[in-house]
C-alpha cells in the first residue's frame, strides 16, 4: 500500500509526523477564556493591548526563537529517521475567516486540530476561537495522504457555533482537542480540565469509534492545565511521567498498574510532559528537562535530546503540542 496512515498507541515506531510552523507574518491573537485561565501575565499582557498587530515587530526575538526551535524539532525526528511534514502559513482569506469574532492563528500546535486513531484521520473541534482555522495549514497535506491508503477514513466532528469569545466563555461545544488525547491500543484516555476538550466531545469520540471496539476514558484535570499532556506522557508501556496533582480525581484506573515519573508543577509548566515517543522507550525529550531526563535514564529509557523547546513553551505548549504523528508501526 502506497503511503499508509496509523497510529495505534503512543510508542510505536515512528515513520511520519506533521511539525508545526510560526510564520514570519503571525499576528497576536485575541485573548479568549483558555487564556485568562491558563496563560503567563506577560503573555496574556500581549494579547490584551496589542491583537491584531504583527508579533515580529513587538517580539522578533520571541518570534525568531519558537521558529528555530520548531526547525530544531524537526530536524531531531529526520536525525532519528522519521519522514517529516511541515504544516503550511494560512493565507489572508484563512486568517479572516471568522476574525470578526476573533483574530490570530497560526498552525505552530499542530496536535490539537486533528486526531490520527487507527485509520481513522478526524478533524476535531477547537474551543479556542482563533485556533479553528490552524486546521487550514494542515488540510491539503491530510487530503493528499488519505487519497494515497484506501483503508482511511477522513472525516470531522460538527464545528462549533460561531460566538464572541469572553473572558468567561468561548461558546457551545462539543469541544475535542488533540493535545488532550492518548491512544493506548482500544484504550483512549481524554482529558477534560474545562478549558478545551469537554463532556459532549468525549460522547461524540466515543459514539464515532464505539463500532471498532474503542474504549474513551475521561481524565479530569484541575483548571490550571489546557490539555492532558501537559501533565503526563508515556513513555512505555507500564511507564509514564505524570504531575500527579494536576489530576482532579487521581490516576485512571486503566494506569493503577504503571510506574509513575512524578514531574513537579513547574516541570509541566515548561512542558517537561509533554514529550513524544520515537518508539518504545525512547522519547524525545528538550535538553532542558535535565531532572526529568536524569530520571528517565535510571529507568533505562533512551532519551533523546540535543535541542530546547523553551522558548516554543512560553507560548503554552512543547514537543507533543508541535507534532502529530500520521504514522506508527503496529
Amino acid at each position: 500500500m502506497k503511503n499508509p496512515i496509523g497510529v495505534y498507541n503512543e510508542w510505536g515506531k515512528l515513520r511520519e509526523v506533521i511539525v508545526g510552523i510560526l510564520p514570519d507574518d503571525a499576528i497576536v491573537p485575541t485573548p479568549t477564556h483558555m487564556g485568562y485561565a491558563y496563560l503567563d501575565k506577560a503573555t496574556l499582557a500581549l494579547l490584551e493591548k496589542h491583537q491584531g498587530q504583527p508579533l515580529k515587530e513587538l517580539a522578533p526575538e520571541l518570534v525568531k526563537g519558537t521558529a528555530r526551535q520548531l526547525d530544531g524539532l524537526a530536524v531531531a525526528y529526520e536525525k532519528a529517521g522519521v519522514k517529516v511534514h511541515r504544516a503550511r502559513p494560512l493565507t489572508g482569506d484563512e486568517l479572516r475567516f471568522g476574525a470578526e469574532l476573533a483574530v490570530g492563528g497560526a498552525p505552530v500546535y499542530v496536535r490539537d486540530p486533528i486526531l490520527v486513531v487507527g485509520n481513522h484521520l478526524i478533524e476535531l473541534a477547537i474551543k479556542t476561537p482563533y485556533r479553528r482555522r490552524e486546521i487550514f495549514g494542515i488540510r491539503e497535506l491530510l487530503e493528499r495522504r488519505v487519497a494515497e491508503d484506501p483503508r482511511a477514513r477522513y472525516y470531522s466532528m460538527p464545528q462549533p457555533r460561531p460566538v464572541k469569545p469572553t473572558p468567561a466563555c468561548d461558546g457551545p461545544g462539543p469541544f475535542l482537542e488533540g493535545g488532550d488525547i492518548f491512544v493506548l491500543g482500544k484504550d483512549i484516555l481524554v482529558g477534560n480540565s474545562g478549558l478545551a476538550s469537554d463532556r459532549a466531545g468525549i460522547d461524540w469520540l466515543q459514539r464515532a469509534l464505539n463500532p471498532e471496539g474503542f474504549k474513551v476514558h475521561e481524565v479530569a484535570l484541575t483548571g490550571e492545565w489546557l490539555h492532558l499532556d501537559c501533565i503526563f506522557a508515556v513513555i512505555r508501556p507500564g511507564l509514564a511521567v505524570c504531575n500527579l496533582s494536576g489530576l482532579a480525581q487521581g490516576l485512571p484506573a486503566l494506569l493503577k498498574d504503571w510506574e509513575i515519573i512524578s514531574a513537579t508543577s513547574e516541570e509541566a509548566h515548561h512542558m517537561g510532559c509533554n514529550t513524544v515517543c520515537l518508539q518504545q522507550n525512547t522519547p524525545l525529550v528538550a535538553e532542558e528537562h535535565i531532572r526529568l531526563i536524569k530520571e528517565l535514564e535510571k529507568r533505562k529509557v533512551d532519551v533523546v535530546s540535543g535541542f530546547r523547546m523553551d522558548i516554543v513553551s512560553q507560548w503554552g505548549g512543547g514537543i507533543r503540542c508541535a507534532s502529530h504523528p500520521l504514522l506508527r508501526d503496529v
